[in-house]
């Protein structure tokens, strides 16, 4: 069995795309649409990886890599963003995420940063 892995973001398709994906690569996946489902699924189990898009309402990705790395600091976190900015990408790395990646996301990127986090 491989690496637990939690996605979260507020757009259907992309969570179905990463999920598909990723369970071939023998990860884990919890889907969750928004912050607040992903926060169900952090009060039941600890992930070893997780994907976060940054811009979801009501409570951003940040919020939510800020939350997660409270409950769980040994959670790779691996950012996403249609809309990159530096400021935005050095809160991601002043709160413990291990990645930053912006959408469209490269498959292989994510595949090998992934592999990367899990120490594979």
């Amino acid at each position: 069995m491989g690496p637990s892995l939690l996605i979260v973001d507020d757009e259907a398709n992309f969570l179905v795309l990463l999920d598909r994906i990723l369970s071939r690569e023998d990860y884990q996946v919890t889907a969750a649409r928004g912050a607040d489902r992903a926060i169900h699924h952090l009060d039941r189990q600890t992930f070893d990886l997780a994907i976060l898009d940054i811009n979801m309402y009501p409570m951003g990705g940040v919020e939510l890599l800020a939350e997660i790395k409270e409950r769980s600091p040994s959670t790779q976190v691996v950012m996403v963003t249609a809309y990159p900015t530096d400021d935005t990408r050095d809160e991601c790395v002043k709160l413990g995420a291990a990645g930053y990646l912006t959408k469209p996301i490269d498959i292989s990127e994510l595949k090998n940063v992934l592999r990367h986090l899990a120490g594979a």
